[in-house]
């Protein structure tokens, strides 16, 4: 699926039937559910909104989980739960190639440079090095000759970035399931950044990016919505939310979960008479061409049998 949403060939939905496996009862019907929602979804991008233990994570994994069993992708689950933690704990470096384009986006999220025009200019000139490294060095230089505040303040946090970036164009390849765990202070934001950039560059790839609760970073509310916007236009990136701001859900306009006690969610839409009918436990999938309630409860125990069969 591409940014127009047209079909890029082979998707979640292509291979839904005779796929779900042998289920009895009740995670029969969980299952059929968690596959239309994949088969209205496609490879557009997904919000999930909710409050902390409305079972955001759970159902966002389980729908992960559930994709990379259909599909056979590979899925990046990113969170600041190590308890969170699906498939392998890693790190996922993004190549320079694909950051200095936008190294403005990295670093605007943590602090507003729009006002520092030093630095602004300095942060422009990224795209002119083939290598983080080259780049680096040409910093290293302003700050000594003459000593340059800007190039010096612009140094610290590029050393955040070191391990984040790098200058390898392959980084090679990745499990089918994989967490990156990120901190909650700016060098975590840095990270959420330049994996959405990754993702951008890798638009022709089929691997799934989960970024759980990326509200609970300390980003500036203004680059949250900017984010917010990005996904809209790139695919199979699913964003988990505690809010989605001054944005409304009409505003999304893309594939949103509700869970039942999304208060500011639902003050801010005029389909709250919809989502007021969602009874606790319960979360509210508003899709393409689609649209069905699911319990937290059966997506719970799929999810556990689907994180049963990585094993």
């Amino acid at each position: 699926m591409n940014r127009e949403g047209k079909s890029l060939g082979h998707g979640p939905g292509d291979s839904l039937v005779g796929d779900l496996g042998p289920a009895l009862g009740r995670e029969l019907g969980i299952e059929k559910k968690l596959a239309r929602i994949l088969l209205d979804l496609g490879n557009r991008p997904l919000v999930v909104i909710g409050p902390p233990g409305s079972g955001k994570t759970t159902i966002v994994t389980a729908l992960g989980l559930m994709r990379l069993r259909l599909v056979g992708s590979s899925m990046t689950y990113v969170t600041h739960k190590p308890s969170d933690a699906i498939g392998a704990v890693t790190s996922i470096p993004t190549p320079w190639n694909c950051v200095r384009d936008n190294l403005f986006l990295i670093l605007d999220s943590y602090e507003e440079l729009s006002a520092r025009p030093g630095i602004t200019l300095l942060v422009s000139m990224a795209y002119r090095f083939r290598a983080y490294s080259s780049y680096v060095r040409y910093l290293r230089y302003l700050a000594r000759n003459p000593r340059n505040a800007h190039a010096l303040w612009l140094l610290g946090r590029m050393a955040l970035l070191r391990g984040i970036v790098t200058d390898e164009n392959n980084v090679g390849e990745r499990g089918k399931v994989a967490t990156v765990i990120v901190s909650r202070d700016v060098r975590g934001v840095y990270t959420v950044m330049t994996l959405v950039l990754n993702s951008m560059c890798r638009q022709d790839a089929d691997d799934l990016l989960i970024l759980d609760d990326v509200s609970i970073l300390p980003m500036r509310e203004e680059a949250l919505l900017r984010v917010t916007r990005i996904v809209r236009g790139v695919t199979n990136v699913w964003m988990v939310m505690h809010s989605i701001g001054g944005l409304s859900i009409e505003e999304l306009n893309i594939p949103t979960i509700i869970t039942s006690h999304s208060g500011p969610a639902k003050s801010l839409s005029r389909l709250r008479d919809i989502l007021n009918q969602i009874r606790p436990g319960e979360a509210l999938y508003m899709g393409v061409n689609d649209q069905l309630k699911v319990k937290i409860r059966d997506v719970a125990e799929l999810r556990k049998r689907l994180l049963n069969e990585k094993q």
